[in-house]
């Protein structure tokens, strides 16, 4: 029996992704999210100099602990920026330092301006402990010169973009992001904007997968709604296919899962128009996978190179699916060193007891609530009829999801439970 899982299928569908070789030059600030293409070793040190830092007075460790002076002489006053020449300090002398600002060549410690007992007159006294290096920050500290700051396929952070102006960079090299097509199927679509016609819907799948798309580093590109032909759908997959401007196509709608197709039978229904189509112009890989939502997605490759993923029409699904099979995708396909999820996750407790069918993973949203100081996880209701996948309300309304993997089939209450949260601002 055919392997059906979800991930059987994210192993097919690594397998013939193709990573993305070239790369572009853009300015460091445009840079969050980008994969950097080639080992970032820093050419300076960070800091430069020998620094404060904090404000104090920079001094020679040995007078204060071995000539026991207390009262120094005030010899300067160096500021962050500060660039003239600095002279090295005498026998009890000080330089007044602000935070950032270089410190004498001699001096070894800094102390801080709110433990001295006075400053007056040009001169400073200080009576009590301090250690030798105290509050100086060496040349490289932070970051050394010559030593890899970041390793090709890192993700560039808010922090990173902090690392990457202090040793000087402008701009970054990064993989240029793939180009994503995206075609929805289904003669009862229409374009938000437009007035609805009788038994006609709008198009909710292609705003939302051009949203996706961008949030995980893609470029997405419109080809269009396409009507239930097989012959239409087979010459714009040709079309799509030999443009060679394409890194993966997404389509939605006309998915089925009768899997006919992978008996080399004909298929004719509306329902399975996409993977017929896709078998057509290519190699159709997968079809029909033991998920809900998302029972019907499919994954194959067209005779020019060109991977597609078909996903079932009902936006919700569409979700579901693309944060499961589609986001890791352009991960791999931008070289990025790590998988990662869009939102992070966290534990919860099941507030009620939850059942499903063997074999099968099944995804559920949970609304979150605080208890006594503990989470709560509440699952969400499915309208009816029983199809989660028809309805967009329950993630509207949930705070996260949890999924149960094909061998579990219950969940008792109070049991700790994963929950991926829907967004950063939850609770």
């Amino acid at each position: 029996m055919q392997d059906r899982t979800a991930d059987k299928l994210l192993n097919i569908a690594g397998a013939n992704i193709k990573k993305i070789t070239a790369s572009e030059s853009i300015p460091v600030e445009d840079g969050i999210g980008r994969i950097i293409s080639e080992n970032i070793t820093p050419a300076v040190d960070v800091p430069p100099f020998v620094r404060s830092a904090v404000d104090g007075f920079a001094l020679v460790y040995s007078d204060f602990s071995e000539k026991k002076i207390e009262t120094f002489k005030v010899k300067n006053k160096i500021t962050a920026g500060y660039s003239k020449t600095i002279e090295p300090l005498k026998i009890g002398e000080a330089a007044f330092v602000t935070t950032g600002a270089p410190i004498p060549p001699n001096a070894d410690t800094v102390v801080l301006i709110e433990d001295t007992e006075e400053y007056a007159g040009g001169h400073m006294t200080y009576k009590k402990t301090a250690e030798k290096g105290s509050y100086i920050s060496p040349v490289g500290d932070d970051i050394k010169k010559g030593e890899i700051l970041f390793n090709k396929g890192h993700r560039i952070r808010f922090c990173d973009i902090a690392a990457l102006s202090g040793i000087g960079l402008n701009f970054v090299s990064v993989y240029k992001k793939p180009v994503i097509g995206i075609l929805s199927g289904g003669n009862e679509l229409t374009a938000p904007g437009v007035k609805l016609a009788s038994g006609k819907i709008y198009d909710i799948n292609t705003n939302v997968l051009k949203s996706l798309i961008k949030d995980a580093g893609g470029i997405p590109e419109i080809i269009g709604v396409v009507e239930d032909k097989l012959e239409k759908l087979v010459e714009i997959l040709e079309n799509a296919d030999n443009s060679g401007k394409y890194d993966l196509l997404i389509s939605t709608g006309g998915t089925g899962a009768s899997f006919l197709v992978l008996e080399n039978k004909e298929i004719t229904n509306f329902y399975d128009l996409i993977p017929s189509a896709v078998e057509k112009t290519g190699k159709l890989l997968f079809h029909g996978v033991k998920l809900i939502p998302g029972k019907p997605t499919s994954f194959g490759v067209l005779n020019g190179g060109t991977p597609i993923f078909a996903l079932a029409g009902w936006p919700y699904s569409v979700l579901i699916t693309f944060d499961l099979f589609i986001r890791p995708s352009i991960q791999e396909m931008t070289n990025s060193a790590n998988i990662y999820k869009r939102y992070a996750s966290l534990k919860a407790i099941l507030k009620h007891r939850v059942t499903k069918e063997e074999g099968t993973r099944k995804y559920f949203q949970v609304k979150l609530s605080k208890e006594n100081d503990y989470l709560w996880a509440s699952v969400i209701a499915a309208p009816k009829p029983p199809s989660a996948a028809r309805s967009l309300s329950p993630i509207i309304n949930a705070d996260g999801s949890f999924v149960m993997e094909e061998e579990t089939t219950v969940i008792e209450a109070g049991s700790l439970i994963s929950v991926t949260l829907n967004d950063y601002e939850i609770l």
